[in-house]
């Protein structure tokens, strides 16, 4: 599935309240073998727009059945197509898998991405880490 075809499935709406940062976070599992059985997390602190929680379980469907090279790939992919959609203010990606399907204690990812200009290191301090 290319990018255009995955990033179709994020239909955002509108934020209810876009002069106040807060943080939302979306969590599900991929559905498949081996990296598409990976847990991904996504907050951020949207801007205009929000991503419904169906329309995420929609899009992790999708992204399972895609066949990817690694862990990294999945994450940078998920990261990269909720920037293009949602635009948001600051967001995170984790993305992990459970040790029994890797053989290593851990095998997780993270993306941060902020607009240029945006700051509220206060939130962002009371997050707890991934």
């Amino acid at each position: 599935m290319d990018a255009q075809t995955r990033r179709s499935l994020l239909t955002t709406i509108g934020n209810p309240d876009g002069h106040v940062d807060y943080v939302t976070v979306l969590s599900g599992r991929l559905t498949g073998e081996g990296t598409a059985q990976a847990l991904v997390r996504v907050r951020y602190v949207p801007d205009r727009l929000i991503l419904p929680p169906e329309v995420f379980v929609d899009y992790l469907r999708a992204v399972g059945r895609h066949d990817w090279p690694s862990l990294e790939a999945c994450a940078c992919a998920v990261r990269e197509d909720v920037n293009n959609e949602l635009v948001p203010r600051w967001v995170q990606v984790v993305v992990s898998l459970p040790e029994d399907l890797t053989g290593c204690l851990e095998h997780v990812v993270i993306l941060e991405d902020r607009q240029p200009g945006w700051d509220n290191a206060a939130l962002l301090a009371r997050l707890k880490p991934y």
